[in-house]
């Protein structure tokens, strides 16, 4: 018996020692090229690469810009304040640009300005299970060498692997400086231009295991707390969330969240119904905006420009403890206008068991 267990351990030993290289190789999600990426058309793990690009070209940047993959679309040239590397990665939450900030302090950098755009993903997804996704998966930096070596070990995974071959092969490379950028600036291509397709997009931007979390401001107050600790310049922002999916995004407690935002921290309102989230000119689709967007915020933020059509309409309207009341008022009114529902939670907290499912 103890020969027999001696053989099946030693023939996956054996295996595993010939798949690893193979995983290396083939390594869809880059970790393994991470200084050296190879386009292969999968997702690769920002939340892994990004961190790392900065702490070895620390030299190359005093600024970051956090948020999920919906600021993007930033030309942080024009971001005047500093030298700007855009973090963001998918879906990525507070939560996470504290590990991350911490982390990179930790390894040397302290960053002169923190730029973070929030929205409903800030408000309803749980970072938890973004450990579960490879694209998503954050590396341990102050963890054990048993956790860094398991992080490295989950991209290993043949069945992983196997899968990633389909979309390797019917990659056809479209974006010839992908890699080049996310060494570089962190941005998507900003020269794409809005092509919405009204057919598909104008439903809501939604995912099943969203749920208000009340922890998300928690997590922004702790994100303000280190920046003041490390005297880094924190800036917050509200993405323009697209119209319909804001729609969806009140009635589900949005409102709630940016009124009580404000007593953690000041920050940039471009949310609500106004002249930009209700035309689609200015979005790819139902959840990201584009360049133009990108820098009527950029604009707002760093050059005091706004037009007025706008800023009464809430957007670009920059908001305190003191005045935030003035800026519900001004959402309210849209949504009275609109006759929508508000706060009834209908697809979050008040979802019928059977819908949860």
């Amino acid at each position: 018996m103890k020969r027999f267990i001696l053989k099946c351990a030693l023939f996956f030993g054996i295996i595993c020692l010939l798949f690893v290289p193979v995983a290396y190789i083939i390594d869809p999600y880059n970790v393994f090229h991470a200084t050296h990426p190879i386009d292969r058309g999968v997702e690769p793990d920002k939340a892994y690469l990004k961190p790392l690009n900065v702490i070895r070209k620390q030299q190359d940047y005093d600024s970051l810009l956090f948020g999920s993959s919906r600021v993007g679309f930033f030309d942080v040239s024009r971001m005047n304040d500093g030298r700007y590397y855009d973090m963001m990665s998918s879906e990525a939450v507070p939560a996470e640009h504290l590990i991350t900030l911490k982390a990179l302090i930790n390894k040397g950098f302290v960053p002169k300005n923190v730029i973070v755009g929030v929205d409903d993903i800030t408000y309803f997804v749980d970072p938890a299970p973004h450990d579960q996704v490879l694209f998503r998966k954050m590396y341990p930096w102050d963890g054990k060498l048993s956790e860094k070596l398991g992080f490295f070990i989950k991209f290993m995974d043949p069945i992983t692997i196997y899968d990633s071959l389909d979309t390797m092969r019917e990659y056809n490379k479209v974006d010839e400086h992908r890699y080049d950028r996310l060494l570089t600036t962190g941005t998507e291509p900003l020269d794409i231009v809005p092509n919405f397709d009204t057919e598909k997009n104008l439903e809501p931007y939604w995912a099943d295991y969203y749920m208000p979390r009340s922890e998300s401001l928690e997590d922004i107050r702790e994100l303000k707390e280190l920046c003041d600790e490390y005297g880094i310049k924190l800036t917050v922002f509200t993405n323009p969330v697209f119209g319909h999916t804001y729609a969806k995004d009140i009635d589900n407690g949005y409102l709630v969240f940016l009124k009580e935002l404000a007593g953690v921290v000041d920050y940039y309102n471009f949310s609500g119904f106004n002249d930009v989230t209700l035309d689609t000119k200015y979005y790819y689709e139902n959840s990201h905006y584009s360049t133009e967007t990108s820098n009527m915020i950029i604009d707002r933020i760093f050059y005091d420009k706004v037009d007025d059509r706008l800023l009464s309409q809430g957007f670009g309207y920059y908001v305190t403890k003191d005045n935030v009341d003035e800026l519900m008022d001004i959402l309210n009114d849209q949504v009275v206008n609109f006759d929508l529902p508000v706060n009834t939670y209908a697809d979050t907290l008040n979802r019928v068991p059977e819908e949860r499912e």
